[in-house]
């Protein structure tokens, strides 16, 4: 009998010690960007286009979707419908880039603020 309650406190003990030792990590998104200065609007072709220049055309330019060379990345974009226009947050565009996203290791929070405010603005080919 004393065998059994014995073996019954390690099986609790144990699992007490195994649940307990459970830890979650959630991903916080992180807080939207502040919106540019009343009456600057986000150029595509000035502020957006630099950024797939910098680093991601070495692998979207033509094989991988989207093809985001210069003259092609807008309509690639629209097409494989990685941006809906005034919805961030429904961007796959946007929401790869953040952080825990597929492409985050390649953008930073000021890449994250210029593509949030240009699809919050209307994603406009400008």
């Amino acid at each position: 009998m004393r065998k059994i309650k014995l073996i019954n406190l390690i099986f609790v003990l144990l699992g007490v010690f195994l649940f307990g030792a459970c830890e979650y990590a959630t991903i916080q998104p992180d807080a939207p960007p502040p919106p540019p200065p009343p009456g600057d609007s986000t150029s595509y072709s000035l502020k957006v286009q630099p950024i797939f220049n910098s680093g991601c055309t070495v692998c979207h330019s033509g094989a991988t979707a989207p093809d985001l060379r210069e003259g092609k990345s807008y309509q690639s974009l629209m097409d494989n419908n990685m941006v809906v226009a005034n919805n961030p947050a429904g961007s796959i565009l946007y929401t790869c880039m953040q952080p825990g996203g597929v492409m985050a290791s390649y953008s930073n929070a000021t890449k994250n603020a210029t593509i949030y405010n240009w699809i919050l603005e209307g994603a406009k080919n400008n």
